[in-house]
């Protein structure tokens, strides 16, 4: 077999190579107004989260609390969640459409690489710059939570090492489901504007909606939706955390817990169901 058949099997593979990962993350890269906005709501949002709270707290330290209190860190990641789903939903909807809008999907196709190759790059390249830019900002309030916290308020407990790093995976999770699931739609509809809407509703509307009522004849129905089932596995650390949903203050859930194999079943089958559709649409789509 001879070195360029070796290059064109490797071509027509179904697993992305690293050069066209790198080619998806400098496509996005190059999208400058999208890396903004991605740095400013999961870097520069806790600093100046945190930043407001010290100086508020430097002005007069017997009516603020100091700026790590353990509150102030459930709310950063709260917040931090609610604003990074909806970048990382952003995000995904602009990989899964990059080639339609920029009328390139043809010329890829063409080099003969294999569809199923072209869409699995975009997710090691969009979560490489996802997941790393909010892994800054967790540090950031994780070291102000850890070096900021003192004098703690009365019953207040700052949060250990271990339930920090916790919070921070379950974090993590979130930005994958929507960066997932926002690719998967973006490539379904061939656009980036309805997916954005639509999953932004259910993130700020819906599944705060569905957590607080529980109607008995649809509560199946309620487990099923990713975000309820995310909400019930949030670590502890983040309880009581400001949301931005309908009524906003602290998340409560009023449904029956659901089992943690349940949980693992509705996230998986989201990643996994909505990566399957979208590979699928980007497969038997029109060149």
């Amino acid at each position: 077999m001879t070195q360029q058949s070796l290059a064109a099997d490797r071509r027509g593979s179904w697993l992305p190579t690293v050069p066209l990962i790198g080619a998806k993350l400098l496509e996005l890269r190059k999208r400058r107004t999208l890396m903004i906005v991605t740095v400013l709501f999961t870097v520069v949002l806790p600093v100046f989260f945190y930043g407001i709270r010290l100086i508020y707290h430097l002005s007069d330290p017997a009516r603020y609390a100091p700026a790590g209190a353990p509150s102030a860190f459930a709310t950063a990641g709260t917040v931090m969640d609610e604003f990074g789903f909806i970048v990382a939903v952003v995000l995904g909807a602009t990989a899964g459409t990059a080639d339609l809008s920029d009328g390139m999907f043809r010329h890829l196709v063409i080099t003969g690489r294999a569809r199923l190759a072209l869409y699995l790059a975009r997710v090691p390249a969009g979560l490489s710059v996802l997941l790393l830019l909010a892994a800054a900002g967790f540090t950031v309030a994780c070291l102000v939570t850890a070096f900021l916290g003192r004098p703690l308020p009365a019953g207040a407990v700052t949060p250990s090492p271990g339930a920090m790093a916790g919070a921070g995976l379950w974090l993590e999770l979130d930005l994958v489901i929507g960066f997932t699931v926002g690719l998967g739609l973006g490539s379904l509809m061939g656009q980036r504007t309805v997916p954005v809407i639509l999953l932004i509703m259910l993130q700020i509307i819906i599944t705060p909606l569905l957590a607080d009522h529980a109607l008995p004849i649809f509560l199946d129905g309620q487990r099923a939706v990713v975000g309820v089932a995310m909400d019930q596995l949030k670590p502890a650390a983040l309880a009581g955390g400001t949301t931005i949903g309908p009524g906003g203050g602290p998340r409560e859930l009023h449904i029956p817990p659901m089992p943690t194999w349940a949980m693992i079943t509705v996230i998986v089958g989201w990643i996994i169901g909505w990566s399957a559709i979208g590979a699928w649409k980007m497969a038997t789509r029109d060149a």
